[in-house]
């Protein structure tokens, strides 16, 4: 290989020095610039990288936030329910109050003359509250089944109270205030 360099003259081997100085210069700006690129695609991967985990992450946030409106939509619709279903409604509810009273003590056996009703009125609830006083005289069975009866009754019609007058020799006959309490939405 010497002997093809010492057969070319001295202006074609300062033209192959040039061009071998030029070549070295062109791969090290090569090497230079690619090292620059890698180093910028690097970065540019770890940005995509984090954008995508802050993408899933605000992917999973929507879904619970979906999630917990579907929860919060679901409660209302439950409030709906119970205001439509469980309280008496206002204007109505002394009516349907007598009408649930009148099958609540048919079906537990109970007769009664008499109710006293009184309002309350809660003022920072947004329920009204309705209490039922009536005299019951009857058995132990009786007054069972008539609990039984309103704890399987669908409205809020509650056992307040209970005061016992009178109870008999045998045990046999109770004569009892019983007070209910009613509630309507008073909205």
């Amino acid at each position: 290989m010497n002997e093809l360099f010492s057969a070319l003259h001295e202006k074609e081997r300062t033209r192959l020095r040039l061009l071998g100085f030029l070549f070295l210069v062109a791969l090290f700006v090569l090497i230079f610039f690619s090292f620059g690129q890698r180093r910028s695609y690097r970065l540019f991967v770890e940005r995509l990288q984090g954008r995508e985990k802050a993408a899933a992450e605000a992917e999973a946030k929507l879904a619970e936030s979906k999630t917990q409106w579907a929860q919060w939509q679901e409660a209302y619709q439950d409030i709906e329910d119970l205001k439509e279903n469980s309280f008496y409604h206002v204007g109505e509810e002394a009516s349907e109050l007598r009408l649930d009273l009148d099958k609540t003590f048919s079906e537990a056996g109970i007769s009664t003359r008499s109710y006293r009703y009184n309002y309350i009125s809660l003022e920072k609830e947004r329920i009204g509250k309705i209490n039922v006083t009536f005299t019951f005289i009857g058995s132990y069975p009786i007054l069972k089944r008539f609990l039984q009866t309103l704890e399987q009754f669908p409205k809020f019609l509650l056992l307040d109270k209970v005061d016992f007058l009178k109870i008999g020799g045998d045990g046999t006959m109770l004569e009892l205030r019983i007070v209910l309490a009613a509630y309507y939405a008073n909205y």
